[in-house]
């Protein structure tokens, strides 16, 4: 086969493969971010660097989820100390719908077994 044949393939097949890029947007990737009401008229504001409920101090965080099917997390409360909002320094986050779920943990082995959960 000639250069050109050669040349003429190769663009046909890298036409072929290339396809549209698309950029999930942050609340695909982390549903949970954004103002959640829990139904008595108090919100908690997630960003993705903060938790802050209702009118308390906001409070530092990390997601060191180590793998999800898209709707479970495990967010880390890195503020020193105990936080009045959050009785335990791990967050296991459930999203659903319009909906999510936190059940917070002493510690990521409490999270891991669904041992002694200290609220929902």
């Amino acid at each position: 086969m000639k250069a050109s044949g050669l040349l003429l393939l190769f663009a046909v097949c890298l036409s072929a493969s290339l396809r549209p890029i698309t950029f999930a947007s942050a609340a695909d990737q982390f549903p949970y971010l954004g103002n959640w009401s829990n139904g008595r008229g108090e919100t908690l504001t997630i960003t993705r660097k903060t938790l802050q409920f209702a009118d308390n101090k906001p409070v530092p965080y990390r997601d060191v989820t180590r793998a999800t099917d898209g709707a479970r997390f495990e967010l880390l409360i890195t503020a020193a100390g105990q936080v009045n909002a959050f009785p335990g320094k791990v967050l296991g986050v459930q999203c659903e719908d319009n909906s999510m779920e936190i059940t917070t943990y002493v510690s990521h082995s409490a999270y891991m077994e669904d041992a002694e959960p200290q609220s929902r």
